[in-house]
């Protein structure tokens, strides 16, 4: 198995720009795997995570405060690498940080770390 990371930068649309740390565990000849997010809330609001494919916007589910969650990516949006971008809507505060691209591709796993105070 082999381990890559990587590190995006969160801006924060309405507060200070917020930092958060992204992993990407890949299999080889993984082309038939789900494809996975984990999501370490950190911070102390629940969250809506959203992933962005090209101009698209798909819900994957909710978070809630210092809590982890693991959720499927849909196998209609990963074919071959595939460049993604995650956001997160706060349950309190108006504010919704969106991550840089990274690529995936099918049998990965992203774990996407919400810091406190975020």
């Amino acid at each position: 198995m082999k381990h890559l990371r990587l590190a995006a930068l969160v801006a924060a649309l309405v507060i200070a720009p917020t930092t958060a740390c992204y992993r990407t565990t890949r299999t080889t000849g993984a082309q038939d795997q789900p494809t996975w997010v984990r999501v370490e809330n950190r911070s102390f609001t629940d969250a809506t995570v959203y992933v962005w494919q090209s101009s698209q916007r798909l819900r994957l589910g909710y978070v809630t405060a210092t809590s982890s969650q693991t959720m499927e990516l849909p196998r209609s949006i990963i074919f071959g690498p595939t460049p993604l971008r995650f956001s997160v809507d706060f349950l309190a505060g108006n504010r919704s940080p969106i991550s840089e691209s990274i690529t995936v591709i099918p049998g990965d796993t992203v774990v996407l770390e919400i810091p406190p105070g975020a």
